[in-house]
């Protein structure tokens, strides 16, 4: 995660009648809510630097023209950083591919030359036409390989078990003005949500990759919060969880969401609504480390 960007606790309205709310779980290839949020494998800890030449030499050409010009206005902090990383051919974990494949977003600025706004500068700076090209596609196989995120437990009955939102961890995102920040659940949210999705009966509301326009017929019929000091187990092969951590089952009625199931193409369950953002105040290293020293003081005296 980096510790530069801003970070925001998402909650929800306990009132029944709030539209602030989960109001369906989705089936998706890799879980929305999840992206670099389970730890399944050892993938997440990965990193890679096979990315082509081309990248590195785009990168370099805007760090040279950032010299000689100076940023101005353009670039954050993460993207400068993006730009030394690839020039200086450093590996890079899933999360930054991620963000690389995502800057698709501004190839009308591609052919621009440099100099006219920050958009060709930027461009450079995340690797360019092949950086960009070379992150969509090693996205996607990072992501084919990755442990499936839920267990097909009764392939007769078609019957999914998964995770469905752990609390705490931070969530990578994108808005669309291009700012990047984190989210993250905590327990309490996570709870509040469970409660409600069954409360205002939206078990039946299930859809393809987060698009309502292609809804499922399913219906989540388990529902449960792990905690090991009540005795509610984690789902086995997922033990790592936090306690907090939502599990839900699903009988997947379609035949076309079932063979997707089966093929590999659906890999998880994410959740989606409305939220609350609270902006979070991250502390520093050194404010972390003084407070540590204050508590063992205390203990001393």
């Amino acid at each position: 995660m980096d510790k530069g960007l801003p970070v925001y606790k998402l909650t929800i309205n306990e009132d029944i009648e709030s539209q602030v709310e989960v109001d369906a779980v989705a089936l998706v290839d890799v879980p929305a809510i999840g992206e670099g949020f389970f730890a399944f494998s050892e993938q997440e800890f990965q990193s890679y630097d096979d990315y082509p030449k081309a990248a590195s030499e785009n990168a370099k050409a805007a760090l040279r023209w950032a010299d000689e010009n100076g940023w101005g206005s353009c670039g954050t902090p993460v993207g400068k950083k993006r730009a030394n990383d690839l020039a200086d051919g450093r590996a890079i974990s899933r999360d930054t591919i991620a963000r690389m494949a995502a800057f698709e977003r501004h190839r009308q600025n591609s052919d621009k030359p440099l100099g006219d706004g920050c958009g060709r500068l930027m461009w450079l700076a995340w690797g360019g036409d092949e950086g960009i090209e070379w992150a969509q596609r090693k996205l996607e196989q990072i992501d084919r390989e990755k442990k499936f995120q839920f267990a097909v437990v009764n392939e007769e009955e078609r019957v999914v078990v998964g995770p469905a939102m752990i609390p705490d961890k931070p969530i990578y995102r994108i808005d669309p003005d291009g700012k990047e920040y984190y989210v993250y659940f905590p327990k309490e949210s996570i709870k509040t949500i469970a409660e409600k999705f069954y409360r205002k009966g939206f078990q039946n509301n299930g859809n393809e990759m987060h698009d309502g326009a292609k809804p499922v017929d399913m219906v989540f019929y388990m529902s449960w919060i792990a905690d090991d000091s009540k005795g509610i187990p984690k789902m086995k092969q997922f033990e790592n969880l936090p306690d907090g951590t939502w599990f839900l089952g699903a009988k997947i009625m379609s035949e076309d969401a079932w063979a997707k199931v089966k093929d590999g193409t659906f890999r998880g369950f994410s959740v989606e609504g409305e939220f609350n953002m609270s902006p979070i105040k991250m502390r520093s290293k050194e404010e972390s480390i003084i407070d540590e020293l204050k508590e063992l003081l205390r203990d001393a005296i």
